[in-house]
């Protein structure tokens, strides 16, 4: 009785409470507009980059690389969800959600629009875009739902809501009756519009609608006799289907995509819906009807106007005043200045940042960087570098100092930071290193940065590896420096370093152990027969390329099996170079062979 008696009241004072809807309405676009411009305004000199990037499979990569077109369907004529404007494009929440999922998966879509689940479901459709549970058959897979919304009743001005029983129905196509209305008593529209038109001109008495279509086409045409009851028929909830009921790995990718669209951005898709609508009540008939209430609210929006922009301008301009000790300081010296909103994700770079990193593509790259380490508790930044390419195809090397804003709850709100140029501080400790490390004259490791290098190598050595350890000796090179002079002796020494950098591998170590000794040790050798090829290309290169007639080197070779000390090894080598020395000039001899 008490539910009866409120549904009679509200309709009895249904002028009413149309007047307060449209008032309400109006106020509403008239702050959202203003807000809405100001703050675009307020923040059009600052660098917004708000991506989410969603975390997908493998599997899932190879999918979206893979996948062409996929076809997509949805049913019309329920705006704002789903519909076609006036140039025959698809319009409406599904429409923009769907778009959302484009762009966070980088899928693509093919939409088309059909005039019943029937039609949708008998066509090539890959997924059905926008469909409510109780629509969707058994061999039908649903997303996650992105939307719900309540239906609402709408009956004519003339109806009491409580004597339904035996009145029209205004039904849409392809639509399920609600529990408890009888066929007889339907009459089918092609549209949830076409059946609002009917109920206001009284072809038919009562319809349920979704709550956003319903508010929508009484906002367009300005309905005069209808009145709608908040009494819930039931919650729908609105999903994406796979059609396909092999692709589950499709329904994960658009899930985890759905799952970064949150309720905000629903909203939003809701209101740019609502702000295109093409209205039928012109402003003139708003003026005459409610021109006092009107000019009230006006007034009040205008008050709350200059509010709004008078506090948006001194906040931004206190902003802009801090920016530019900002750029001053960070023009002056080599720090890169941003900003990191953790709550919205969105990082917000310097000027000066823009300068360097001038193209999309790095600017990209680093705005990923950067939100990737900025939350991680594990880096410790007090000696945290980072490498960052250039547009100019350079590495930069930067180190980076934070500042943590916490809001009340402990929780971190913004992260102001800096990055500082190291590169050239870099790049000559790393000289320096590679100067300490090898030999001037020949470009080659020296005596000790090699023995570490093999000391290392062959504590990582894998038991069923072998390796190979080669000591070379220029023969007679006492007599070449006397005979010829210094110079040419190093040239000879030149010479057998590029020739042995040439035959053997890149990933082979390379040393100058002494005056006129070589070593290389060679890694994971395929076979003995391996070695024996390249040292004799290796002779035959140095007889070949020398200015010294009949030149000449000198090799003893250790196999190595086992991780045995670099002394030893040596020593193994060392034995069998004297042991070639003995039988003459360019002689070769393996250690294992004198066994």
């Amino acid at each position: 009785m008490r539910r009866e008696k409120a549904c009679n009241k509200f309709i009895k004072n249904k002028k009413l409470t149309k007047k307060i809807n449209i008032l309400l309405l109006v106020f509403a676009l008239l702050i959202f507009n203003v807000v809405f411009q100001d703050v675009a305004l307020a923040n059009i000199t600052s660098t917004n980059l708000n991506m989410k990037e969603p975390i997908f499979t493998s599997e899932e990569k190879d999918y979206i690389a893979k996948v062409d077109i996929i076809k997509a369907g949805t049913i019309g004529g329920a705006a704002p969800l789903s519909f076609k404007n006036k140039d025959g494009e698809i319009e409406g929440i599904f429409q923009q959600v769907l778009d959302r999922v484009s762009q966070i998966s980088g899928l693509t879509f093919e939409t088309r629009i059909y005039d019943s689940v029937e039609t949708l479901l008998d066509s090539d459709s890959d997924i059905a875009y926008g469909i409510s549970k109780s629509y969707a058959l058994d061999n039908i897979i649903l997303s996650k739902p992105f939307l719900k919304t309540e239906t609402i009743l709408y009956i004519n001005s003339s109806i009491n809501a409580d004597k339904l029983e035996d009145k029209i129905y205004a039904a849409v196509g392809g639509g399920a009756l609600p529990e408890g209305i009888e066929e007889k008593n339907s009459i089918y529209y092609a549209t949830r519009e076409d059946s609002l038109y009917a109920v206001d001109s009284g072809n038919a008495d009562y319809g349920y609608g979704n709550a956003y279509s319903v508010s929508y086409y009484s906002l367009k045409n300005g309905f005069k006799n209808i009145v709608t009851v908040p009494i819930g028929k039931e919650t729908r909830e609105y999903c994406i289907g796979i059609l396909n009921s092999d692709e589950e790995i499709l329904l994960s990718i658009i899930n985890k995509s759905l799952d970064l669209i949150d309720e905000n951005q629903i909203q939003t898709f809701v209101l740019e819906t609502a702000s295109s609508i093409e209205r039928e009540v012109t402003i003139d008939m708003i003026v005459d009807t409610y021109g006092k209430e009107i000019s009230i609210i006006i007034a009040i929006a205008f008050i709350m106007l200059i509010l709004i922009v008078l506090y948006i301008r001194n906040v931004s301009k206190k902003i802009k005043e801090q920016n530019r000790r900002y750029e001053v300081l960070s023009k002056i010296s080599n720090e890169y200045l941003y900003e990191y909103h953790a709550k919205g994700n969105e990082l917000n770079l310097s000027n000066k940042f823009n300068e360097l990193f001038n193209t999309q593509e790095s600017r990209y790259e680093v705005n990923n960087i950067l939100k990737g380490i900025l939350l991680d508790e594990s880096i410790d930044w007090t000696n945290y570098t980072i490498k960052l390419a250039l547009p100019e195809g350079h590495t930069g090397i930067f180190k980076a100092t934070n500042s943590k804003i916490l809001d009340h709850r402990g929780r971190i709100e913004t992260i102001i930071g800096k990055l500082i140029d190291v590169s050239e501080e870099i790049h000559e400790k790393e000289k320096l290193l590679i100067e300490s490390q090898t030999d001037g004259l020949t470009g080659l490791y020296n005596a000790l940065t090699t023995k570490n290098l093999i000391t290392e190598r062959i504590q990582k050595k894998e038991d069923n590896s072998i390796d190979a350890f080669i000591l070379i000796d220029c023969d007679d090179f006492k007599n070449i420096n006397d005979t010829y002079g210094h110079l040419v002796g190093n040239h000879v020494l030149e010479s057998i370093a590029n020739i042995m950098k040439q035959i053997f591998r890149k990933n082979d170590i390379y040393g100058r152990i002494g005056g006129d000794e070589f070593c290389i040790y060679v890694k994971d050798i395929p076979s003995i027969e391996f070695v024996h090829e390249r040292i004799h290309k290796l002779s035959l290169q140095i007889k070949k390329n020398s200015t010294i007639e009949n030149a000449s080197v000198s090799i003893g070779i250790v196999l190595v099996y086992d991780k045995g000390s670099y002394e030893d090894i040596f020593k193994k080598a060392d034995d069998a170079l004297y042991e070639a020395k003995n039988k003459g000039k360019g002689q070769l001899v393996i250690f294992n062979e004198l066994k």
